[in-house]
């Protein structure tokens, strides 16, 4: 297995070789979080495409997967693969999202349970071009930041909801606000469509710290007036895109890019509709609901 850097990216690095299929040393498997901490962003290429339960297996080996707990847009015999793209067969869409831009986010923060890491193919793309998917470093804009701005910070909560129209397509019993109580052991994996979590994350792993918020998923800051909510969080969200800050990978079939949902937000490029993009996606929660919030120092 090869990692190198992208050359003039802030951030991300090519996997050449890998086994993607879930059957892995130890070695291996450790040599891969030590690149995802140091780059963030790795895309795997020259390997073999998985087939649909390799693609979910290899997504297990970095934590639990949970389902979609969609009702449409999921693969139809493991829930737990999300299927992106604007197409219809036979009348019905295949999977989720269209072909405009999808403004920066982070998967699964309206879940008391977050995501940890995301895993992304591409099936096929488009030919002329666009499509890209852009990732914006979130534990730069905290460390750029002056220590009174980041004690003031941890004081704030915020709440994550399900963007608008998406509501409909999850499971009935799963919707509803769940946020982190006493008793997290009941909280499921699936729970929820909108929470409350602190606005600083912390990489449990590397201790690095980042800005958790998003403009698709992010409603507010409750700590704050709606005005002054608003006002701080465009005022932080102006990093995202920032090119110092930003990686834009340009899809060819057969990657399947890997990435830190904690410490990145990401956003994709609009592309012709007429032309076909097809992706699978399977997302990586953290075991220990708790474990992004906690404010000891890394080990």
């Amino acid at each position: 297995m090869d990692i190198k850097p992208i050359p003039g990216a802030p951030l991300g690095a090519v996997v050449h070789g890998a086994h993607v299929t879930g059957d892995m040393g130890r070695t291996r498997y450790a040599e891969i979080w030590a690149a995802l901490d140091a780059h963030l962003v790795l895309v795997f290429r020259g390997h073999e495409t998985p087939s649909y339960p390799e693609f979910l297996a290899f997504g297990r080996s970095f934590g639990h997967i949970p389902k979609t707990g969609l009702t449409s847009g999921a693969h139809p015999d493991h829930n737990e693969i999300l299927i992106v793209s604007h197409l219809l067969e036979n009348g019905r869409r295949i999977g989720v999202g269209d072909a405009g831009w999808m403004g920066w986010h982070t998967d699964y923060s309206f879940r008391p349970r977050v995501s940890q890491v995301g895993f992304l193919e591409a099936m096929e793309v488009p030919s002329s071009g666009g499509g890209e998917t852009l990732f914006t470093d979130m534990y730069a804009l905290y460390e750029s930041l002056t220590p009174e701005e980041r004690r003031r910070l941890h004081s704030y909560r915020v709440r994550h909801a399900l963007r608008t129209g998406y509501e409909e397509t999850i499971e009935e019993e799963l919707q509803g606000e769940v946020s982190l109580g006493e008793n997290t052991a009941q909280i499921q994996p699936e729970d929820g469509t909108s929470t409350i979590h602190p606005l600083i994350a912390r990489n449990p792993r590397t201790g690095r710290r980042s800005v958790y918020i998003s403009t698709l998923n992010t409603q507010r800051i409750v700590d704050l007036a709606p005005d002054d909510s608003r006002r701080l969080l465009d005022e932080l969200l102006v990093h995202a895109g920032k090119p110092q800050y930003t990686y834009a990978h340009t899809w060819q079939p057969g990657d399947i890019v890997m990435w830190d949902q904690l410490g990145t937000v990401h956003a994709k490029r609009a592309f012709d509709p007429a032309e076909r993009r097809i992706m699978r996606q399977v997302v990586s929660i953290f075991d220990d609901p708790t474990a992004p919030w906690r404010a000891e120092s890394a080990a």
